[in-house]
């Protein structure tokens, strides 16, 4: 049996910004790790509970995607790695 992921991951760096369930107005930018069809991990300035839902688009505004937070890990003084499940992915106008 292999103990690895199901899916190859992208190491692709994307700038997206993080909307979480009260923000409407203002997000946070974060920067990809990995992205795959099922998840990412992304580099943020701030925690984020697990469990949290949250919005991201991508700079450009062409993706989008709500998510959960899987997990929060400190990455370092004031960053931290965010393992994100995505739950509805698509593509703007």
């Amino acid at each position: 049996m292999n103990g690895g992921r199901k899916e190859k991951r992208s190491h692709q760096r994307v700038e997206v910004l993080l909307f979480g369930g009260t923000q409407r107005l203002s997000g946070e930018w974060a920067s990809t790790e990995n992205i795959s069809s099922n998840g990412m991990r992304v580099r943020t300035d701030r925690p984020w509970k697990p469990e949290s839902r949250l919005r991201l688009t991508s700079r450009m505004g062409d993706l989008w995607a709500t998510a959960r937070v899987v997990y929060c890990h400190p990455d370092g003084p004031n960053t931290f790695a965010l393992g994100l499940e995505l739950a509805r992915t698509g593509k703007g106008a």
